[in-house]
This record gives structure tokens, C-alpha cells and sequence, in this order.
């Protein structure tokens, strides 16, 4: 057995965080940025717990990105720091005439239907400029990374992540629906 030497932390060692390196670049595997769940427990929020409590949470554990859960841990959807920003909230408050304090995940997750994946084995031959691309050209924020033959949720990815990475903005267009259109025509 091989003896492994031990030493006192010395006073200007710290805690790294991966924003602090630049070794993502737009061909790096896209593995590299990757949140794999076979490695790291995903970061879940149950979908009845009020919007601001979550905030409050997502702050506290400095995460940006939550998978939503049902009360029988199944995912139900994808929520970001950026949807429980006030202006969004204030939006759906007036939209579904609740009272803040009446808000929860749900209300302004991104459900499981409108998140696309895409599968694990593609994704072990791409970059991360392959994953950029696929994103803007799907509107998607989230990539879900699914392994198809076990049918498991493998992991996800985050355009916000990947900016973070980069070091470089990742502007995704939302999508636009009919309803967006009728009622940005409707204001005029």
C-alpha cells in the first residue's frame, strides 16, 4: 500500500470554484460542463413551496438552477434564481391574482414538457459551442441530458452555467408563442 504524505493547509490556500478557471472554451468537451447526477446528488425543491421561501433557499446555497419535484420526488420542472426575480413574480401575481405570500415553485417553473434533452451519448463527442448552438437554436435555457436506454435523467445543462464558464454573456430568445404575439399586438 502506497503512503501518502500529509501537510498543514498553508495560509493563502483557499476554496476554488470553477468560475475561477478559464478552461472552458467553446471547444471543450461539453463534459466538462456537465452537472452529472451518477456524480453529484441534483439540487431539487419541492414545486408546493412558496416562491420567496425558494429564493431565500437558492441564495443561501448560492445555486442558480433547481430541479422541481412532486411530493413523490418525481421531476416536474426546472427553476432559476432569474424566475423568482421580483419583476417575475409581480407578473404572475397579477396574472393569476394571488398575493405574493400565494406564489409557489410551480407557478413559475419551467415545466417538464417545455424542457428538451438531449441524449448522453451525443453528448460525450460535442463541445460546448455544440451545446450553445443547440440552445439557441431551441430556445432552451436547460438542456436536460438523458441516458435513453436506462431512460434516466442523467444531468443538465445551463446557459447560464456555460456563460459563468466562459466568461462571455449567452443570450438565449425565449421563444416566442401565439400568446406573446396577441398580446404584444393587443398593447398597440
Amino acid at each position: 500500500m502506497k503512503n501518502l504524505s500529509v501537510f498543514a493547509l498553508a495560509a493563502n490556500d483557499h476554496l476554488v470554484q470553477p468560475e475561477e478557471f478559464s478552461d472552458v472554451q467553446a471547444n471543450t468537451p461539453a463534459l466538462a460542463i456537465l452537472t452529472d447526477f451518477r456524480s453529484h446528488k441534483p439540487h431539487m425543491i419541492d414545486s408546493h413551496l412558496e416562491a420567496t421561501e425558494a429564493l431565500e433557499m437558492m441564495l443561501a446555497e448560492d445555486v442558480t438552477t433547481k430541479l422541481v419535484v412532486d411530493d413523490r420526488k418525481e421531476f416536474i420542472g426546472v427553476i432559476g434564481a432569474n424566475d423568482l426575480a421580483d419583476h417575475n413574480m409581480l407578473l404572475k401575481q397579477m396574472a393569476l391574482h394571488i398575493k405574493r405570500d400565494e406564489l409557489l415553485v410551480r407557478d413559475l417553473m419551467h415545466a417538464r414538457a417545455s424542457i428538451r434533452a438531449i441524449e448522453y451519448d451525443q453528448l460525450k463527442s460535442a463541445t460546448v459551442a455544440d451545446l450553445v448552438s443547440t440552445m439557441k437554436k431551441s430556445h432552451q435555457e436547460y438542456l436536460l441530458v438523458v441516458d435513453k436506454d436506462a431512460h434516466h435523467i442523467r444531468g443538465i445543462v445551463s446557459a447560464r452555467e456555460i456563460a459563468s464558464r466562459l466568461h462571455t454573456p449567452v443570450e438565449i430568445e425565449k421563444e416566442l408563442t401565439f400568446v406573446d404575439i396577441f398580446t404584444a399586438v393587443t398593447a398597440h
